[in-house]
């Protein structure tokens, strides 16, 4: 993973498209919406969020192919949000349906449920082609009114927190 770097003033991280660089996303991530002023809940979204749009990059997007992926910090007054790119063969994930949530665990299909967390988990979710090929996905969340600095305690699911950075 190359280090965060400013990008038209949004910092920015390039990362090869592999799971080993998925916990260097995700405290891109946290690292972002903190210094933002984010508080625990936006942090965990929108962790969760990108980590599994990114994982789907990384396993569908590319599938063992090398390739990388840009992962842009996007902050306005009223929202965080990231941009991910990829050039990986296009495939509009909003095209997704929605999994049939209402069967038993046993009956779904393994799987599916990264593109329908990530709609789920924000406000805003949105795609388009590149004009060079390759993906551009968009994901916001609104910023709640604050209740007070944030505890750093946010979990995102995933249980190598003492291992990043």
């Amino acid at each position: 993973m190359s280090e965060p770097a400013t990008t038209d003033h949004q910092p920015t991280i390039t990362i090869d498209a592999g799971v080993d660089q998925l916990a260097g996303v995700r405290a891109f991530v946290r690292t972002q919406v903190a210094a933002a002023g984010g508080d625990d809940e936006l942090t965990t979204d929108l962790v969760q969020a990108v980590d599994e749009l990114v994982c789907n990059i990384v396993e569908h997007g590319y599938a063992g192919r090398p390739g990388s992926i840009d992962i842009a910090f996007i902050e306005t007054p009223d929202e965080i949000g990231f941009r991910i790119r990829d050039d990986a063969p296009p495939f509009d994930p909003t095209s997704v349906p929605e999994p049939p949530l209402d069967l038993p665990l046993g009956q779904r299909r393994l799987g599916g449920m990264g593109v329908h967390l990530a709609r789920a988990l924000t406000d805003e979710f949105h795609h388009r082609i590149l004009p060079t090929g390759g993906n551009e996905v968009m994901v916001r969340k609104r910023r709640r009114p604050s209740t007070g600095p944030s505890t750093g305690d946010a979990t995102d699911g995933h249980h190598d927190r003492a291992t990043e950075p």
